[in-house]
Parts: structure tokens; C-alpha cells; sequence
């Protein structure tokens, strides 16, 4: 975690971090960090600020734009962002993207909420040579 993350300081440009990959869910999207195999789940709010970083670097005021014309808040921009500070899934970047891309954002704002599953990818998937696995017949 950097300097400004701890501080309580947000950077003004944010990326997703490159070992951060995510998939789009019916109601939001998963996070998996390839570096820790954590998963974390997003609901449509949280994705779609998430989507502002995802191909390259945002502005902390682009994604305050975005919410603004979404519903949402500052406030609660700011606390998603140190959230995903927090989780170590983005970066300080040098500098914002020229736009932020065009985001379909067709449902109604909620709070921005990101949750990390309690077991990481590795404790989930089993060895098809595990034995206390049945053998399909």
C-alpha cells in the first residue's frame, strides 16, 4: 500500500492493477487479484466505478462525475476508492485517461459495495486427483 493510501490522501488518477481481472455477474461483477487469489464481488454501483480505471486511468473527478450523474455522491466515491485502496486492487497512475469510456449505467445508484470472499482461489479449487472427490460414474 502507498504512501497516500495510507495517509488517507486519494490519488488524483487511479488504474486497476494489471493482475486484477473481473467478470461480469448479473447483478455487478467479481474481482479475482491474481497475485493474492482473492475474490471480491461488486454490486452494479461499485462496477461501474470500477469500469471508469478499468481499461486505463481515471480521475478521482471523472468517477465523482460519473456517480454524480448516476446518483451517487463524492462521499461515497471517495469510500469506495480507499476501499479499493484498502484491498490493493488499483494503482496511482501518471496520468488520467483523455476520457473516461462511455459506461452503460441503466439501474437505479446504490451505495458502492465491494465484499472479499473469505477463502482465497486456492483453498476453493480442488486436484481431480484429490480422493476424498467421488469419481463420476
Amino acid at each position: 500500500m502507498d504512501l497516500a493510501a495510507r495517509s488517507g490522501v486519494l490519488p488524483s488518477c487511479l488504474a486497476l492493477r494489471p493482475t486484477v481481472v473481473a467478470t461480469v455477474i448479473e447483478h455487478g461483477a467479481v474481482l479475482l487479484d491474481l497475485d493474492s487469489k482473492y475474490f471480491y464481488s461488486l454490486n452494479e454501483s461499485a462496477w461501474a466505478l470500477v469500469q471508469c480505471c478499468e481499461a486505463g486511468a481515471a480521475s478521482i473527478d471523472a468517477m465523482t462525475q460519473c456517480a454524480a450523474a448516476w446518483g451517487g455522491s463524492e462521499d461515497e466515491v471517495h469510500a469506495f476508492v480507499g476501499e479499493l485502496q484498502t484491498f490493493d486492487l488499483i494503482d496511482e497512475a501518471p496520468a488520467p485517461s483523455s476520457t473516461v469510456p462511455e459506461i452503460s449505467f441503466d439501474t437505479l445508484w446504490t451505495v458502492p459495495k465491494i465484499e472479499r470472499h473469505a477463502d482465497p482461489l486456492q483453498t476453493i479449487v480442488t486436484s481431480a486427483f484429490d480422493p476424498s472427490i467421488p469419481l463420476a460414474e
